[in-house]
């Protein structure tokens, strides 16, 4: 079962969309609380003490941002571009089909904006603001 949480019906429906079996608003429902825990949780919204109660025993939560609740492993990772040209590929193929916010892409000139449009919470995907040509 493909689990997944968001925070707007739109958002939501964009997951039921890529496959989610189960889609939740976390900010209305309680995901830890239901009767079946899951294999792995990833957490992008900073709340792995959440996580880690809707985990099965032995499961697995992987935090990608904020930070994380015991006992836990902490690991920083930082790509230098080799993982994507690995990913290039997948993407060329279309095996992995990233989904893009509909206001990208963003021209150099309007890095600003982009980043104040993250900061509203409303991104659906991938921001993208393209480098200097």
């Amino acid at each position: 079962m493909l689990f997944s949480s968001y925070a707007s019906t739109k958002k939501l429906d964009l997951l039921r969309s890529l496959g989610a079996d189960l889609a939740i608003d976390y900010t209305k429902d309680n995901f830890e609380d239901l009767p079946e825990k899951f294999d792995v949780v990833y957490d992008a919204v900073g709340q792995s003490d959440r996580a880690v109660k809707a985990v099965k025993e032995n499961g697995k939560v992987v935090t990608i941002f904020g930070s994380v609740t015991p006992p836990a492993l902490t690991f920083v990772l930082t790509s230098t571009g080799t993982i994507l040209e690995k990913l290039k590929p997948y993407l060329e193929s279309g095996k992995v089909k990233p989904v893009l916010d509909p206001t990208s892409p963003y021209p150099f000139s309007k890095t600003v904006e982009a980043f104040a449009y993250l900061e509203t919470s409303r991104a659906t995907g991938k921001v993208v603001v393209h480098p200097i040509p």
